[in-house]
């Protein structure tokens, strides 16, 4: 399968439960099985994300505001 990759679509003042939102599966829409990892450094700050319902990885890209809003969320899971 191809590697998968999006951008982010929350403001960096929405919501936890928004921000959330979306980093769930591309492929079965699971957020509650849904591990990710913060990578800020660099030019493109994105978020490495897995779901552990169907195993699928994917990149989800970030705008400086959205990765330091991320940053503030709880680590890992959603």
């Amino acid at each position: 399968m191809r590697d998968l990759a999006d951008i982010a679509r929350f403001r960096p003042d929405d919501p936890d439960e928004l921000v959330a939102a979306s980093l769930v599966c591309p492929v079965c829409l699971s957020g509650t099985e849904t591990h990710w990892h913060l990578e800020a450094d660099g030019y493109d700050p994105s978020a490495q994300c897995e779901c552990q319902r169907c195993e699928q990885s994917w990149r989800v890209y970030l705008t400086p505001q959205q990765a330091l809003r991320l940053g503030l969320m709880p680590i890992s899971t959603l």
